[in-house]
């Protein structure tokens, strides 16, 4: 009496490794899959935040241009102010320039003498805040009760990809961001100096006589994962737009 064999014959056996082949590609490919849409969603999130982070900083900068604190520059008699002083926030050539007061509060005791350098400004104001004030970008020695001002400037451009920004008017720009498609700056202004709120549209330049009826400023920025070539990207093209109002006027 004999015995049927059973088992797997080639021809199974081949459909078996073919399936098992069909079925590990499919999976590779959506591993795959995954994992560029991983790399891009980790790459948009970049976007947003170098967006934030620029955006943060100018609005920062924006909101504490023109601040004197308690001592007024126009009380100092003969007293020379430079340029970028008289007009705290300026767009030429593509550079937006913001002074800004940085957070130091010092008030003499006695007769001491303080330097820009010392709290990373370019110029030092000091006065008594009623009827005296001096400003230089040298050694500044304080009176007895004068409150120690610390003003720098920063200078911000797009220069290619990329977002820079150059702190006291000296030394190279210093990349912030990049992958950037456009950077550019608009203005809001009142049409009467004592007015507070500003009327009409945005514009693209501000000049110096401007400077007073100036209340807000709007940032338009543009991120892509190929700026070079935006409509080749794998991500659409991320446009981010803020405006900042203004804190300091001058006749305030």
């Amino acid at each position: 009496m004999s015995r049927r064999l059973s088992g797997f014959g080639l021809v199974e056996l081949l459909v078996s490794m073919a399936l098992g082949l069909l079925l590990t590609m499919a999976l590779m490919q959506t591993l795959l899959g995954s994992r560029d849409s991983l790399l891009l969603l980790r790459h948009g999130n970049q976007l947003q935040e170098d967006a934030r982070y620029l955006m943060g900083r100018l609005a920062t900068d924006l909101r504490a241009a023109g601040s004197e604190g308690c001592l007024d520059l126009q009380l100092g008699s003969g007293l020379a102010l430079p340029a970028p002083l008289a007009q705290p926030v300026s767009y030429q050539g593509g550079v937006l320039q913001i002074v800004t007061a940085l957070p130091v509060r010092v008030q003499a005791d006695a007769a001491t003498t303080y330097r820009p350098g010392t709290f990373g400004a370019r110029w030092l104001v000091a006065g008594n805040c009623q009827d005296r004030v001096a400003i230089t970008e040298d050694a500044l020695q304080l009176q007895p009760g004068d409150w120690l001002l610390a003003l720098r400037q920063l200078e911000y451009r797009q220069q290619g990809e990329r977002v820079q920004v150059r702190l006291n008017g000296s030394g190279n720009f210093e990349t912030l961001i990049e992958q950037v498609v456009d950077f550019h700056v608009q203005f809001a202004l009142a049409s009467d100096a004592a007015l507070p709120d500003a009327g009409g549209r945005y514009q693209p330049t501000l000049t110096a006589g401007e400077q007073p009826r100036l209340r807000s400023v709007r940032v338009s920025l543009a991120l892509s994962d190929n700026p070079g070539s935006p409509q080749a990207g794998r991500l659409l093209t991320q446009r981010f737009t803020q405006v900042t109002r203004l804190r300091n006027r001058p006749d305030q």
